[in-house]
Parts: C-alpha cells; structure tokens; sequence
C-alpha cells in the first residue's frame, strides 16, 4: 500500500472497478469467512454467541470506517493508501508486541 501510494496511476485503477472484480472480492472474503466459521467449530464456544460477537464487530468497524472515510475523503484524499498502509505496520507491531 505505501509502495503504490507513491506510484503513479492509481486513481485509474480505482476508476475501472468492475462488478466481475467485486463477484471476484466477494468470493475471497466468502472463502475466507468459511475458514473462520470452519476454525469455529473446533474450539469449544457457542456458535450463536461467536456470530453475534463477530456479526457485531464487523458491522460497528464497517460503520466507523465508512463515517470515517467519508469525513475524512477530502482532506486525506491522496494519502489514504499511505496512512493505510502505516495503519497496517502499526497493528502489525503491536501484535508482535503483544504476543511477543
């Protein structure tokens, strides 16, 4: 994300989303979700509990971030993929830091 926040063309790319990349982006995240949802069922929690608790989550993160964007959007325009990607390293150290 740093690396192309830096390049040239970007805004292009962004431009040419199709609904063949989003079917694309959607079967990824579904993938990934039926992992999480096949992780699940070998610990010992409550399914309905862990959906609520994830369904919850990802609904009040989704929310802040669209606020946030649309807030932010016209200040931050061109530096967004740069903060993201300081974003990233930031959580990824303070993972590393946590569980060390």
């Amino acid at each position: 994300m740093i690396y192309e926040s830096q390049s040239e063309g970007i805004e292009e790319d962004i431009a040419n989303v199709t609904h063949r990349v989003l079917f694309v982006l959607a079967i990824a995240t579904s993938i990934d979700a039926m992992a999480a949802g096949y992780a699940i069922t070998l610990l010992e929690v409550d399914i309905a509990v862990a959906c609520l608790i994830i369904g919850v989550t990802t609904f009040a993160f989704s929310w802040i971030g669209v606020n946030i964007g649309e807030r932010s959007g016209v200040w931050l325009e061109s530096k967004a993929e740069l903060f993201g990607g300081l974003v990233l390293i930031a959580i990824a150290i303070a993972f590393k830091i946590l569980l060390g």
